[in-house]
């Protein structure tokens, strides 16, 4: 290397911007980083959402390089260790890997109940962060992320890469020039035909158990269901309301509500797929925004229409998402010609690539990343709250300050 990284300059210079005195500029950032260098990162939680992130980042092997592990499941860190470079160190304690002063940035794929620590340690510790969606556990805890990463001056992308796709922006063009109209409903849906749980699974190597449970409330002895599938467990997230619905509820508020969560939420579901869990795998959510009406729907027994789906209806025309790209459909619709020709089309999916590429460009450039911390904070906003109405079986309300109502 032609210059190595002084950590202790960087995170002195980003103190001073968060003081006000100065700000991290592209300039002295780059001075910091060292002329083409590539970023050195970290991976925190490298399962197999971990790992495949992982491999958007391997493209860019120009602009970055992971140098360093951590994960609490020794098969986890082997197999991310074989995707970084070859003197890459592990360890099973995160602040750890956040010591390492030659670390810039950080891979946040932990489960959810994790997410808050890592980022707020990360960015602490002078890093910058791709972290994982949901972004946070609950609408409470994701204020304080916010906070925490706003007192700093490091660059932090939420993961939700249909903000830096060029079919999903195409199609907000469409939106903000008018073409569907008022938009009076939005349908959310996520269809998959998923297999049960296994009643027994069986560790391949060490498992810090006690680590894995970190922040969560309660505490259980060893469960191997509950590690290798903790998304259906209440303890450890937001369950498939939150996993998914952050995906699609942004974006329809991303496009009908300047991005912003809805008023109230209603819900009702209940488990099919998953029997041992505590996370509905069937629900409809119904959110309500100022001038229009939103469904959030996912079913994992049954595979209608496969994957994930947004429709947006519009008093002059109909718009459709999905992994294949969109299609407009103009008003109105008339049998037998169903549906009629689209007058607008896009194909195209939804790759991680670009999000990932837009994070390492704003690395250097110090600009702020197509979906920054209020982004992903606001998109799971309403998941949260639907998870709440299910749970308490009533509507909830969310302040206008983004507090929830107490009833």
């Amino acid at each position: 290397m032609s210059e190595k990284i002084n950590r202790r300059r960087f995170i002195e210079s980003a103190g001073a911007g968060v003081a006000g005195t100065s700000l991290l500029t592209a300039k002295s950032y780059a001075r910091i980083l060292g002329a083409n260098e590539r970023i050195q990162m970290g991976i925190i939680g490298s399962g197999g959402r971990g790992r495949s992130v992982m491999t958007s980042f391997n493209k860019n092997k120009d602009i970055c390089e992971f140098i360093a592990v951590a994960d609490v499941y020794q098969p986890n860190i082997d197999m991310a260790l074989k995707m970084s470079r070859e003197t890459a160190v592990s360890t099973m304690d995160y602040k750890e890997l956040l010591d390492n002063k030659d670390v810039v940035a950080v891979l946040n794929a932990t489960p959810d109940h994790w997410h808050a620590s890592v980022l707020m340690d990360a960015v602490a510790a002078g890093k910058d962060v791709y972290t994982e969606k949901p972004f946070s556990y609950s609408i409470e805890q994701g204020v304080k992320m916010v906070k925490a990463v706003r007192a700093t001056k490091q660059i932090v992308q939420v993961g939700m890469q249909r903000r830096s796709s060029d079919a999903v922006r195409a199609a907000k063009k469409l939106v903000d020039d008018g073409v569907l109209g008022e938009i009076v409903l939005a349908r959310a849906q996520w269809y998959w035909n998923r297999k049960p749980m296994p009643a027994k699974l069986e560790l391949k190597g060490n498992l810090d158990w006690e680590r894995f449970q970190g922040p969560a409330k309660k505490r259980y002895p060893l469960d191997e269901r509950r590690f290798f599938h903790w998304r259906n467990f209440t303890d450890y997230n937001g369950g498939h309301m939150t996993d998914q619905g952050t995906h699609l509820m942004d974006v329809i508020q991303w496009f009908c509500n300047d991005g912003n969560p809805p008023k109230s939420a209603v819900c009702q579901g209940m488990i099919h797929a998953h029997k041992g869990g505590d996370v509905p795998d069937t629900f409809s959510a119904v959110f309500e925004y100022p001038t229009f009406m939103a469904t959030w729907t996912l079913c994992y027994s049954n595979s209608y229409e496969d994957s994930w789906k947004i429709t947006l209806q519009g008093r002059k025309a109909t718009m459709v998402l999905d992994d294949d790209g969109y299609r407009v459909f103009p008003e109105a619709w008339k049998r037998p010609e169903i549906p009629p020709k689209a007058i607008h089309q896009y194909e195209g999916g939804i790759p991680t690539d670009p999000h990932v590429i837009n994070f390492l460009e704003c690395i250097k450039s110090r600009q702020e990343p197509n979906a920054p911390v209020e982004v992903g904070h606001k998109a799971v906003s309403g998941p949260h709250l639907a998870n709440l109405a299910l749970r308490q079986q009533r509507r909830v309300v969310l302040n206008d300050d983004g507090t929830i109502a107490r009833s």
